[in-house]
């Protein structure tokens, strides 16, 4: 029988590696379990040295390719699936990245492995994958290394991006059609100021009749379009740009996120989804076994909201410095009462994640509602807006037309 190297935890979370023969890796990991040992790696010592390459005519262009975030859930639904079935942390990666239709997603799935079997763990070799892979899981696969329930944890972010692919979801579908209405707006305008109105203008240009006022409005208008039309795209692009530009400095980010969060109807809805995001992980990090400074410190990184998330942070110091959650919460305004009055409820209790896991279900509801209300807000207004482009252009050449007949 074949020699193989392992590395494995025992009851304490401590490392146990050796050499042990064994009819195939699976086998060799059914004794080591019997051992009350957490199966890390299983090695073929004709693999040990084998460096994995990623050929260049597979995976050309994976640099380019987008990663979705349904292709990270199947992969860790496809890890947490292998890995209770027996196979080791290396095999189920080689399985993984061959189920993948990701290039990109395959080439850092290898990448990982590449580290793993040069002696990184886990964790470490996926944090270098930053870039791909979210900081929560990360952190939740680090505790898992040390509890051995790296399997429960695949299936825990899995969770986790299918809710943020939810919600994403449900954002997107509600502003499909208020969308649609801007841009056929926009259209409608453009083609009634750059190419109807010009032609009325000509045709009662040659009556030699003085034009009703509101027609007159109408024809100026369309007039300082056509002249100035070229500078005042070239301003809205400079502005565009500027505002792009400010987002991506910090006191920018701040800036004009505390201006949507006062909004009315869109401030209510990004708070609710800044809670959704902030209790969800806070349940999920806080049940895998983090302490909680951690876990406040990686809910807050996933929060949107520049200002939300400094109110978050600003809390996670002030736990450092003794106070309770409740308590650090409190301090800023823009953390929902709901959110402090129950986390006291939980600290109490001692059944912090489970109030939290209540709270993203309560605002998960009521995001939904929110982005409903939204949307049914959202429609009447354009709906008028184009109502009265429409009336007003109808009304005006009315005016024209009954002024040419009298």
């Amino acid at each position: 029988m074949p020699l193989y190297r392992f590395l494995a935890l025992d009851e304490q979370g401590s490392e146990q590696s050796g050499s042990l023969e064994a009819a195939d890796p699976r086998m060799l990991a059914a004794v080591l379990r019997r051992r009350a040992l957490r199966v890390l790696r299983i090695e073929d010592p004709a693999e040990v040295d084998q460096v994995v390459k990623v050929g260049p005519k597979q995976y050309s262009f994976r640099g380019l390719m987008p990663i979705w975030l349904k292709d990270q859930v199947f992969f860790f639904q496809q890890m947490g699936l292998m890995l209770r079935s027996g196979l080791t942390v290396l095999q189920s990666l080689d399985t993984s990245r061959e189920l993948t239709r990701s290039p990109r997603l395959a080439a850092a799935i290898e990448r990982i492995g590449g580290r793993i079997r040069s002696g990184s763990a886990f964790s470490g070799a996926m944090q270098e994958e930053a870039k791909i892979f979210p900081t929560l899981g990360v952190c939740l696969i680090r505790s898992a290394e040390a509890s051995g329930e790296l399997d429960v944890i695949m299936d825990r972010i899995a969770k986790h991006l299918e809710h943020k692919a939810d919600l994403k979801r449900h954002l997107i579908t509600s502003l499909i059609y208020p969308v649609i209405v801007v841009i056929a707006a926009i259209g409608v305008s453009i083609f009634l100021m750059f190419v109807i109105i010009p032609k009325f203008s000509e045709f009662f240009a040659k009556t030699n009749r003085t034009l009703p006022p509101l027609t007159q409005s109408l024809v100026d208008v369309s007039s300082v379009l056509i002249t100035a039309g070229p500078y005042l795209l070239l301003a809205f692009v400079l502005f565009v740009v500027f505002l792009i530009r400010f987002y991506k400095t910090k006191a920018g980010r701040l800036s004009l996120d505390g201006f949507f969060l006062f909004l009315p109807v869109v401030g209510t809805v990004i708070t609710k989804a800044a809670m959704v995001q902030l209790t969800w992980s806070l349940a999920i990090l806080l049940k895998s076994g983090l302490n909680l400074l951690s876990s406040l410190r990686i809910s807050g990184g996933v929060i949107g909201n520049r200002v939300i998330q400094s109110a978050v942070e600003k809390a996670a110091e002030a736990i450092l410095n003794g106070k309770d959650l409740s308590g650090s919460l409190a301090r800023s305004p823009v953390i929902p009462k709901e959110v402090i009055y129950l986390s006291a409820v939980g600290e109490r209790t001692g059944a912090l994640d489970e109030v939290m896991k209540e709270l993203a279900a309560y605002y998960d509801k009521e995001l939904q509602a929110g982005i409903k209300r939204m949307s049914a807000a959202i429609e009447p207004l354009l709906i008028l807006i184009i109502g009265g482009m429409v009336g007003f252009v109808y009304a005006a050449f009315f005016q024209a037309v009954m002024s040419l007949s009298g």
